[in-house]
């Protein structure tokens, strides 16, 4: 093939791949959510997915978006691991470095348990479903929804072990979930506890 057609075929790849990142990135209408009273999270690892779910039916679904170690359940303090297990949304805040933070109440009984077996004294702590910064929102939004297009979410992220959303879908969690609502974390829909 001549030179000049693989420089054209390259940049036509390059092109193509800048406006199909930048249509990942480029914000969705934030869809309200009603507040449910019996709101509850589900959320999926391997899939790299959320389900908000009101009444026992699943509402919505958002991409979502991990640990930087994400295989397996959180042990300790630093794995960059994000839990799995059933946990609540133990508190609300707004704020600018995460926009909106549902705190998830990490560790359970079920991973004290685990962790004093294996003679784990620091479990860490501050696990949460959260947002990004204003000025990251575009790149986050890319980056999530890659993620779970390929499946990378079940690979990589780049939390510390919490849950990441993109800004409109953590609005409409925060609006939709009362503290206290169940969240439940599977390493994928297949491992989900049948409820």
């Amino acid at each position: 093939m001549p030179r000049r057609a693989l420089l054209r075929r390259a940049s036509l790849a390059v092109v193509l791949l800048v406006a199909g990142m930048g249509a990942l990135a480029w914000p969705t209408a934030a869809e309200s959510a009603t507040p449910c009273a019996s709101a509850e999270i589900r959320v999926f690892k391997r899939e790299g997915e959320l389900d908000l779910v009101c009444g026992g039916k699943a509402t919505r679904t958002m991409p979502a978006t991990f640990g930087a170690s994400p295989v397996g359940p959180k042990e300790r303090e630093g794995d960059e691991r994000t839990p799995e297990g059933t946990y609540t949304i133990a508190s609300k805040t707004k704020s600018d470095r995460f926009h909106r933070f549902l705190a998830v109440s990490y560790p359970n009984d079920e991973d004290r348990r685990r962790a004093k077996e294996k003679g784990i004294a620091h479990l860490g702590g501050g696990i949460g479903i959260h947002g990004v910064r204003k000025d990251l929102a575009s790149p986050a939004r890319a980056w999530t929804r890659f993620a779970r297009a390929t499946g990378m979410a079940g690979v990589w992220g780049p939390t510390d072990g919490c849950v990441a959303l993109v800004n409109e879908d953590v609005e409409a969690l925060y609006d939709a979930v009362p503290a206290g609502a169940r969240v439940t974390i599977a390493a994928s829909r297949a491992d989900a506890p049948v409820r």
